[in-house]
């Protein structure tokens, strides 16, 4: 939990250096790639890879729907989560946009107990996400991010050091393309 409290502290530190390049502004009919990640090294099992893509249109002036798909990869364990988002931006007079948002997706856990001291199967559920964020754009069509999202699911299907939870709260960083 300290290594994201650093990374993020390093990461705000050395954006708030950079010169103001334009105000961000996310109109009705823009498109936006995301890719985003993060790498929890506290994992239960050595390590956990978490890979979030997603894709979304503004239907609106700062709000944007769209299809999302999430890789959470560790020695033993796979996880996928394909649904929907929505996100609402909080576009103002500089390039920090802070963001919420939410999504619906069917999560899927599979892999082996490895050298845990608990047992798992291999689930299907319903995962919720609810999120909160800030984008700064470095131009116009980029973006980085970093991202805080709770996620809650009708069953099991994030593997902790204690067992397997159906509740979790992750950290995310990435980059958001806009066309």
């Amino acid at each position: 939990m300290r290594n994201y409290a650093v990374v993020m502290a390093c990461l705000l530190a050395g954006l708030g250096s950079t010169q103001v390049q334009a105000k961000a502004e996310l109109p009705e009919g823009t498109q936006e790639f995301g890719l985003q990640g993060s790498l929890d090294l506290d994992y239960v099992d050595d390590y956990l890879f978490v890979l979030n893509t997603s894709y979304g249109y503004f239907i609106y002036d700062d709000w944007e729907i769209g299809a999302v798909l999430d890789i959470n990869m560790s020695d033993s364990t796979q996880q996928f989560q394909i649904g929907g988002f929505t996100e609402y931006n909080f576009t103002n007079s500089t390039d920090w946009v802070p963001y919420v948002g939410a999504a619906a997706q069917l999560a899927n856990l599979s892999g082996d107990d490895g050298d845990f001291d608990f047992d798992f199967e291999d689930v299907t559920a319903l995962n919720i996400k609810l999120a909160a964020g800030v984008k700064y754009f470095i131009n116009p069509h980029v973006a980085i991010s970093a991202e805080v999202n709770y996620n809650i699911s009708t069953d099991d299907i994030n593997v902790t050091k204690d067992g397997v939870e159906d509740s979790f709260t992750r950290f995310i960083f990435g980059t958001r393309f806009y066309f």
